[in-house]
């Protein structure tokens, strides 16, 4: 998720607050006893509701989640921090999928005070932490935006942070490492050299049990993670020198109008998935994080190596060309899809199926951003997505 959109977030949770003077809903009384550690759901119900808003079922808000992950039986997302005010006080979030059910419900509550790391290398961050990626279902990295994104020439200081969980699920226990996974300082603002922003973190493990980062706004790239701690694997951020980074995809040189442009247009969100022989990588081009004014958009490229060349299936390159083979966009009738995530499972017959999940800005407005998980197909070596939700009754019977 872009930076220099937290303000449009913060203005949208106000008008949420102005609707619901005129609109009052009582807080649900749903008790979620399976969370007992850090509920997600207690932290929604004690929000402060004579105020801006407060959070009731309704409009539950999913926003950059993260690729589904099985722990224990339980399916779980991470999902980006809200607006720090009228009583929430989340960093990040989690949301699980409970056996037999098929809507993911808020989890837990985590990070509810800034590491000690982040106000030495973004120190204007706000205590929201944006669109983490998982390696595993207990190591989770996240992305560290500035808080003044919005204003001219600063706030382009931006991290990606890792933490642990230990425990049992759902009631997990979450430490963050100590330190930045890597960092970039002028990001964006950074015309002359192709600096990336360090957003949205997507971890692809290889064939030979290698970890990666993928991330970046504005820019994606990959380096190599340290199997044992999690960190970049020489403890080096990111340089445009550095051979330990790897540039896979810039910016589309198309507009939002389908126009050829001399200045590439924003790209982020990237993920990285191994179908075959085959190394895809999704990202996501144009804006977010404007309800139903946004234009975010998923596309794709492959490769026979993850670290490129990645093209469309014209041939053209996600580097040189700017392209991207379009997999969902407002056409689909869902606005702004984004944050793809994959998870694959086998059924009793050894049938893998893979679940494409992502989130959009349902048209009414409410929630403000849901999520859809449905089924992903591969024409001719490429993804389709279906047209419909996936029923997640068939996942619960093929795994009893």
């Amino acid at each position: 998720m872009k930076k220099s959109h937290l303000i449009l977030i913060l203005c949208h949770f106000f008008i949420l607050g102005c609707e619901t003077q005129k609109q009052k809903r009582s807080k649900t009384k749903e008790i979620n006893y399976r969370i007992k550690k850090d509920s997600l759901r207690n932290v929604f119900n004690n929000m402060n509701d004579d105020e801006d808003y407060y959070y009731t079922k309704d409009k539950w808000v999913i926003h950059d989640p993260s690729k589904i992950v099985n722990i224990e039986n339980y399916l779980m997302i991470g999902v980006t921090g809200k607006a720090q005010e009228d009583g929430y006080k989340c960093g990040l979030e989690t949301w699980y999928l409970f056996p037999g059910e098929n809507k993911f419900t808020p989890g837990q509550c985590l990070l509810k005070e800034k590491p000690k790391w982040v106000k030495d290398h973004v120190p204007t961050n706000d205590g929201a932490f944006w669109a983490p990626g998982f390696l595993d279902s207990r190591t989770m990295y996240y992305s560290v935006p500035s808080g003044n994104a919005m204003e001219e020439g600063e706030g382009t200081d931006s991290c990606i942070g890792l933490v642990i969980a230990t425990g049992n699920p759902p009631n997990l226990i979450w430490k963050d490492y100590g330190k930045p996974i890597t960092c970039t300082e002028k990001g964006e603002d950074n015309k002359k050299d192709p600096e990336p922003e360090s957003i949205d973190p997507a971890i692809f493990v290889d064939d030979d049990g290698k970890n990666y980062l993928i991330y970046g706004g504005g820019h994606i790239w990959l380096t190599e993670l340290d199997k044992k701690e999690g960190k970049q694997i020489h403890g080096d951020h990111w340089a445009l020198d550095s051979e330990d980074y790897t540039l896979l995809s810039n910016g589309p040189q198309v507009d939002e109008e389908g126009n050829k442009t001399k200045e590439e247009m924003w790209i982020e969100a990237a993920y990285m998935f191994k179908k075959g022989s085959y190394y895809y990588l999704f990202v996501n081009w144009y804006n977010c994080c404007k309800g139903v004014d946004s234009t975010y958009e998923i596309r794709v490229g492959r490769s026979k190596s993850l670290r490129g060349p990645f093209v469309d299936s014209k041939g053209r390159s996600m580097i040189k060309d700017g392209a991207g083979e379009l997999i969902l966009d407002k056409s689909s009738g869902l606005i702004g899809p984004g944050h793809a995530g994959i998870y694959s499972f086998k059924n009793k017959k050894g049938i893998v199926t893979d679940l494409f999940t992502f989130h959009y800005y349902p048209k009414s407005g409410v929630p403000w951003a849901s999520m859809k998980v449905r089924k992903l197909s591969w024409e001719k070596g490429w993804p389709r997505v279906s047209k419909k939700d996936f029923d997640f009754s068939s996942y619960w019977s093929s795994v009893k």
